[in-house]
């Protein structure tokens, strides 16, 4: 008996989004990780929060770390325009996904310039972009979301693509009408070990553009080789995707080698910015 099929139950703008967005798998994704020890870390997110009162979250480190990474090798803070030209950004710009509505959507905080922040600055940019997008303050995101809702799915597509020229190809700045220049800028940094997982990667979004994808994962304790000896440590596994246009294998080694160092000893964070 053939498999029955029925439209799916008022799905969440996001998986409307999906489902139009991506076609048959074609992009030139590749991906790695890298295992960091955070002991050191761990206690100094404790000591900070003790200290300031900043609810500062291992996703903080990861991105300022991420913004170091890219403001020390500016020639991978590239895009793919025209089909084939590749093009460098001036500022190295981070977005932060932020769930919602429970985990059935996702929205995003935008950090311009994130180089150019130190630590705390970060943390607070972050901060008040998240508390405006949960209150539904965020007026940007409402009006492309009800926009998305109200369209039927055949129209969702086109849409994205008309987003995608606007956006990424003529680079015009429509924030109004949901079409911001360059939306996604230099990396994407999600965190998905709230939700248990260690290992993961993330696809690319076709309108995004940018090199590099990264997810947090949960830090868990694992068994390492430590002066000959083996030992449980708190380890934080990024799992990164790289468009292999831009970023390739030594390329991606030098971008993990600054963010390795900046997420196991933090320190610096607190007081570097560019």
């Amino acid at each position: 008996m053939p498999t029955a099929f029925r439209p799916a139950d008022n799905p969440s703008p996001f998986r409307r989004i999906a489902a139009s967005m991506w076609g048959r798998p074609a992009d030139p994704s590749i991906y790695g990780f890298v295992d960091i020890d955070v002991s050191d870390t761990l206690r100094f997110v404790e000591q900070t929060r003790a200290r300031t009162g900043q609810r500062i979250t291992m996703t903080h480190i990861v991105a300022r770390a991420v913004a170091n990474a890219f403001a020390e090798n500016p020639d991978l803070n590239a895009k793919v325009r025209f089909g084939g030209r590749i093009e460098q950004r001036e500022t190295v710009d981070l977005v932060i996904s932020v769930m919602r509505d429970g985990g059935r959507d996702l929205s995003a905080a935008r950090v311009d310039a994130a180089d150019t922040l130190d630590l705390a600055g970060l943390v607070d940019a972050v901060s008040a972009q998240v508390d405006r997008s949960r209150k539904g303050e965020d007026e940007d995101y409402e009006k492309s979301r009800g926009l998305l809702a109200s369209l039927p799915w055949w129209l969702v597509r086109p849409l994205l693509w008309l987003t995608d020229v606007s956006s990424n190809e003529l680079h015009l700045h429509l924030p109004k009408l949901g079409m911001p220049r360059d939306p996604f800028g230099t990396a994407v940094i999600t965190n998905v070990g709230r939700f248990g997982i260690d290992t993961a990667f993330a696809p690319f979004v076709p309108l995004g553009r940018c090199p590099m994808l990264v997810l947090v994962t949960e830090v868990k304790d694992r068994a390492v080789v430590v002066d000959g000896r083996v030992e449980a440590r708190p380890i934080l596994r990024l799992c990164a995707t790289f468009d292999h246009r831009i970023v390739d294998g030594a390329a991606a080694g030098r971008l993990a080698q600054r963010i390795v160092a900046d997420v196991s000893q933090p320190g610096a964070l607190a007081l570097e910015a560019a």
